[in-house]
């Protein structure tokens, strides 16, 4: 994706962690001027060199407003959001308040729906939604070997077995995230999201109710049908942190449609704690390219 005129306006709605930063940046170096949106876990965020501001959820009109202010027209969302908006409990301002009904009716459902109605939303105030990977397609994971070790055969059987669940996870709007052993299902991701979800399996490991012989993978998958310009599965060094605390030995993630954060820190991580990551192709029965050497840093971001 190419500005439209030198230094467009491209809107840029934070949530918390380095993506957004990621992003920022590659929009930069392709020549847009990032208008950066800070919400939610972006609070306390560093982001001096860049134009724009933090808004409250009760200012959400506000930062619609700000954005049309400063010419964008395009905006790509990304980075964490902890806790859902709560429009019930908040202060609003007026911008906000003329806003509430359609704030109410985005906000219901699973996170699917929630990101379609925030797209929706956006569109209806003339903001074209963007996707990241269109910002920064250096980010998509590729097919097959990533990074660390190979994975072994028991570790293989345990993606597939753990890609079908995620796959029928993500058809009921649950999750993005599954452990799997290659004997049975341990763990399914819903609203604590994939960091509590680890954190139960080492809890369960603990507890002696997984298997020495069970081989633990983590995968993490786009949902059927997912709008993918929002919420596609990333992992990151600090993924690979939390996975060798669970006792995992291999982490799959969707091919071409999941994002890795910090490329080079993740390789390291992943080398240090011997764990395999994979690029998992839906329809497969295990990791594509499953014999192929793992990919250089040359050719994945």
């Amino acid at each position: 994706m190419e500005p439209r005129s030198p230094g467009e306006p491209l809107g840029l709605i934070a949530g918390g962690g380095r993506l957004p930063r990621i992003v920022a940046e590659a929009a930069l170096a392709r020549g847009f001027t990032p208008i950066v949106v800070r919400i939610a876990d972006a609070e306390g965020d560093d982001w001096t060199g860049f134009r724009g501001d933090y808004f409250t959820w009760g200012r959400t009109g506000d930062a619609i407003r700000f954005m049309k202010a400063s010419g964008v027209t395009r905006v790509a969302a990304c980075g964490t959001v902890s806790r859902r908006p709560d429009f019930r409990s908040i202060l609003p301002s007026l911008r906000t308040l003329i806003m509430l009904p359609t704030a109410l009716r985005i906000v219901r459902g699973g996170d699917d729906r929630l990101l379609r109605n925030v797209a929706a939303f956006l569109k209806a105030e003339g903001l074209e939604p963007v996707a990241v990977q269109d910002v920064e397609p250096r980010l998509l994971a590729p097919p097959g070997p990533i990074a660390g070790r190979r994975a072994d055969a028991a570790e293989r059987a345990a993606l597939a077995l753990g890609l079908r669940a995620a796959e029928a996870l993500g058809r009921l709007d649950v999750g993005q995230a599954v452990v799997a052993s290659q004997e049975r299902v341990i763990a399914l991701e819903a609203a604590e999201g994939t960091r509590e979800m680890l954190h139960r399996v080492a809890e369960l490991k603990t507890r002696g109710r997984i298997g020495r012989g069970e081989r633990l993978v983590l995968v993490k998958a786009v949902k059927p049908g997912q709008d993918e310009r929002y919420d596609l599965p990333s992992i990151g060094a600090s993924t690979i942190v939390e996975a060798e605390g669970a006792g995992i030995g291999a982490i799959g993630v969707t091919a071409e449609k999941s994002l890795l954060i910090d490329y080079e820190a993740l390789v390291a991580a992943a080398t240090q704690a011997n764990i395999a990551v994979v690029g998992l192709v839906p329809g497969d029965a295990g990791p594509a390219r499953g014999e192929a050497e793992p990919a250089s840093t040359e050719t994945v971001p």
